[in-house]
């Protein structure tokens, strides 16, 4: 008679199938975690930064936007007193050749809230080995763009405050009642001025004044620019005239200079005219007519 609680064959069967599934399914689990090949080996690099830019095990690895491998591990590493993040990157073995040692790795992100991921740029020096360090490049990329966008948003709530404070030619037309008032006066006097000089310019085009004929009479303007250029030329004339008589060289520069030469020439005058009267009165004394 058989023993009801012996073990039997089919049962222990059943239990080894069961445990080897659950450490398949676990090691595949593994595998796919780590976005690796069951059946493909791999090449171990590090990269070294201060700043990793929140990237994360298990993001991928890419060479000119193509995946080559992902990323494994990240751990911290004191150098020098400084705390650094040391990330182990898995190459695929057939990618691996195109990483060279001089090969400059940078984090980028995938969007604007996209996953981070590593993008090696390809040098010309031998391909790496495993455990070699490759040079990491910072990019401004996302991480500057939210710095500045913090810089301004910081910047944003100080004029805020300045306004709210009525600090500043802003925060005063803000908080105080009267100047806005007087710069809604100066707008609307301003306005009234606009007003009136599109009327005087709209007169000016098309009224019936000099300046209207002056801006549309073509003949009357010409007219207009020769009377000033005659007008130009009897100024130049005048001035001339004038700077010979103030010139002491010709004679009415003399007679406007020299007192002396004025007073002769008066004398001169006054003896001619006194001659001229005597002439006159007995024209006998100077002048005798004889028939024979």
């Amino acid at each position: 008679m058989k023993n009801p609680n012996a073990l039997k064959w089919s049962d222990l069967k059943t239990g080894i199938f069961f445990v080897f599934g659950i450490c398949f399914a676990a090691y595949m689990g593994l595998v796919i975690g780590k976005n690796s090949n069951l059946f493909s080996g791999v090449t171990t690099i590090k990269i070294l930064s201060s700043d990793v830019q929140s990237l994360a095990e298990n993001n991928f690895v890419s060479v000119s936007g193509k995946k080559i491998g992902t990323v494994s591990k990240m751990d911290f590493e004191r150098r020098g007193g400084e705390l650094f993040v040391v990330a182990t990157l898995r190459l695929k073995n057939e990618f691996a050749p195109l990483v060279t040692k001089d090969a400059k790795a940078t984090i980028k992100s995938l969007g604007v809230l996209g996953d981070k991921y590593v993008d090696i740029k390809t040098g010309k020096g031998a391909p790496v080995t495993n455990g070699d360090f490759i040079v990491l490049d910072t990019e401004d990329g996302m991480a500057s763009l939210t710095t500045n966008a913090n810089n301004a948003f910081v910047k944003i709530n100080e004029l805020l405050e300045h306004l709210n404070s009525g600090k500043g030619m802003a925060g005063r037309l803000i908080s105080d009642e009267k100047m806005g008032e007087e710069l809604a006066e100066t707008i609307n006097s301003l306005k009234n001025t606009t007003a009136e000089l599109s009327k005087v310019t709209q007169k000016a085009s098309h009224g019936d004044g000099l300046l209207p004929k002056l801006l549309n009479d073509k003949a009357m303007a010409k007219n207009t620019s020769e009377t000033i250029e005659r007008l130009n030329e009897t100024a130049l004339k005048t001035e001339e005239l004038i700077t010979k008589l103030n010139n002491e060289k010709g004679t009415l520069g003399h007679l406007s200079s020299d007192p002396t030469l004025y007073n002769n020439l008066s004398r001169t005058l006054s003896s001619l005219d006194s001659v001229l009267v005597d002439l006159k009165r007995k024209p006998g004394r100077y002048v005798k007519f004889s028939l024979f």
